[in-house]
């Protein structure tokens, strides 16, 4: 996959991050869970971040392994594979203290990659 891809790919996945930090900015987890539009769109983002993070190349992955690619592209196992009484929670902590963490991580590795 040419570097151009894997900006863009890069570009997508922080566009996402920078979605879920409005969702959750300033919130509550209990006023977030019960807003049933913006639970689904925190659940949809983090399912994208999850699909383009797959689509990241094997060179990338490596050539940046200080960035937790596999926690990245399992979000969305983890997501399914919660009973439903407990993925409120566990979105909302992927929400605002994993992806939080990454987040740097990857606006660095945006800036590296454009040099």
């Amino acid at each position: 996959m040419p570097k151009s891809n894997s900006r863009q790919l890069l570009r997508e996945i922080l566009a996402e991050m920078v979605r879920i930090s409005q969702l959750t900015s300033g919130r509550q987890y209990e006023n977030f869970y019960r807003d049933e539009k913006d639970y689904a769109s925190l659940a949809g983002s983090l399912r994208i971040i999850s699909e383009r993070v797959r689509h990241v190349p094997t060179i990338i992955r490596v050539k940046y392994a200080l960035v937790p690619w596999n926690e990245l592209s399992e979000l969305e196992e983890k997501i399914s594979g919660t009973d439903p009484v407990n993925r409120p929670r566990i979105l909302w902590k992927i929400a605002t203290e994993t992806l939080p963490r990454i987040r740097p991580v990857l606006e660095n590795l945006e800036k590296e990659m454009e040099v």
